[in-house]
């Protein structure tokens, strides 16, 4: 029950995210806080009780959500490294399905990615709000229903939901379709402001 109602609270996320990230930037940043702390919570508190876990999970959300609503006005680093860790994520589920398992690395990987991404997501300029929100929706999609349907993966963890094939090309055909309409709404926005 408690898969199907994080699951649920995910996708619904990740499906706000991917459909107005770049409009809505402010508030992608809110949905992107919230969906990670509740996958968080969910992921790392597997030894609570249900009920406490999803209190303890929306709380965290709530908290994670509200700091990085107010983060804007870095949204270009905030987005850079969200950008970084879903790039990466990408890559360790593309080492993951290649047959090598990474582990701690992994994560440790992930979060340099996070950093890097913070580090140049600036030279990007407003694009990085595209291409952030695309991939952290396009990811919380296939979070949700990794919830829901499981897709081939048997952990919860996060740099090993992308490391089956089914989830992968999931991913990449959500966050290819969310990057090209935010991108083309973006430029018929910029040719109505001139």
């Amino acid at each position: 029950m408690d898969s199907i109602l994080w699951g649920l609270i995910v996708l619904l996320c990740g499906i706000f995210i991917a459909a107005y990230g770049h409009q809505l930037f402010r508030f992608a940043l809110a949905f992107i806080g919230f969906a990670l702390g509740v996958y968080l919570v969910m992921w790392l508190g597997s030894g609570l009780d249900t009920a406490l876990r999803m209190v303890v999970a929306i709380v965290a959300g709530g908290i994670l959500a509200s700091v990085l609503y107010f983060l804007v006005k870095s949204a270009l680093y905030v987005a850079g490294g969200i950008m970084g860790l879903v790039l990466m994520l990408v890559v360790l589920g593309l080492f993951r399905l290649s047959g090598l398992d990474l582990g701690l690395f992994g994560s440790i990987l992930a979060l340099a990615g996070a950093g890097l991404g913070g580090i140049f997501g600036q030279r990007l300029g407003p694009i990085v709000t595209i291409l952030a929100t695309s991939l952290a929706g396009a990811y919380f999609v296939v979070l949700g229903l990794g919830a829901w349907f499981g897709l081939g993966v048997t952990t919860d963890d996060p740099t090993v939901t992308l490391g089956s094939a089914f989830p992968l090309v999931l991913f990449l055909t959500v966050a290819a379709i969310s990057g090209l309409a935010q991108h083309q709404a973006f430029t018929l926005r910029q040719r109505f402001l001139r």
